[in-house]
């Protein structure tokens, strides 16, 4: 581990970028079925959810497999969506039951400032009614991000530290929460220039809406069906946006675990 300057943090971004420039259509498509199996299991109620959360850290080690594979100019490949489950499998989804339970800890702490307004919205997709007090909401949200930046912190670089260097999940959690801390200049950074970078990205989207939706006016009268069909048409720019984020998580493993071990951790089909 080492600390890199500020700088660096606005640098995984541009890093980002490239890796997705190297395979788009790979990125595209692989998110494009994350968010597929994650919208399936879903629909399967309690079980569903929980299962999407706990298999939350193999995911994104797969995702860094795309990036590693970007990185070497290699196809990315249906397979290497799975490429997180095939390497410590027990110590990812050990991380996500931990995760899991940190949620609905953070949920409990919001749940002192609005006696469980917020947690009820989330998990039960009840939103407050029109005279429950919403100020006490937007409070225990705020709670709950506070709650949640040190869970962040932990489980950035967990799953890969895991999945990578074989470390067991309390360790992987123990160094991926210090080195944050430790980075805590890159990761201002890194966050501003993210922030900075999502208005002319969400302009971009708007606009290709609006094109898009009057396009579709010529064959849907309906406003809400324009809209539907405009917004599944612009669905690319979301998953672009999505993948090049994903691949900036590797460029900050990268950067601040350097020298990594290339482990044999994709499907034969697809090497990483």
């Amino acid at each position: 581990m080492r600390i890199v300057a500020a700088r660096n943090g606005l640098a995984w971004i541009a890093a980002g970028v490239r890796l997705f420039a190297r395979a788009p259509f790979g990125w595209i498509f692989g998110v494009f079925a994350y968010w597929g199996l994650m919208l399936m299991s879903n629909l399967v109620p309690i079980v569903g959810p929980l299962a999407a959360t706990v298999t939350l850290p193999a995911f994104s080690v797969s995702f860094m497999a795309f990036a590693r594979a970007a990185e070497a100019g290699q196809p990315i490949m249906p397979p290497l969506l799975f490429a997180g489950f095939s390497r410590n499998v027990r110590a990812l989804l050990v991380l996500g039951a931990v995760y899991l339970a940190s949620v609905f800890a953070i949920l409990g702490v919001s749940a002192l400032a609005d006696g469980g307004m917020l947690a009820k919205w989330l998990i039960a997709g009840a939103p407050p009614a029109e005279g429950e007090a919403r100020e006490d909401v937007a409070n225990a949200a705020l709670l709950a991000l506070a709650a949640y930046a040190p869970v962040l912190a932990a489980f950035w670089f967990a799953p890969v530290l895991a999945a990578w260097r074989d470390l067991p999940p309390a360790k992987a959690l123990f160094f991926s929460f210090f080195a944050v801390l430790r980075n805590w200049r890159a990761f201002l950074a890194y966050g501003a220039g993210l922030a900075a970078a999502a208005i002319p990205a969400g302009l971009v989207f708007s606009f290709a809406v609006s094109a898009l939706g009057s396009f579709a006016a010529g064959f849907a009268r309906d406003p809400a069906e324009r809209l539907a069909v405009a917004m599944f048409a612009a669905s690319p720019l979301v998953f672009a946006a999505a993948s090049v984020l994903f691949a900036s998580f590797y460029a900050s493993w990268r950067d601040v675990f350097p020298a990594e071990p290339a482990p044999s951790d994709a499907p034969a089909a697809a090497p990483a």
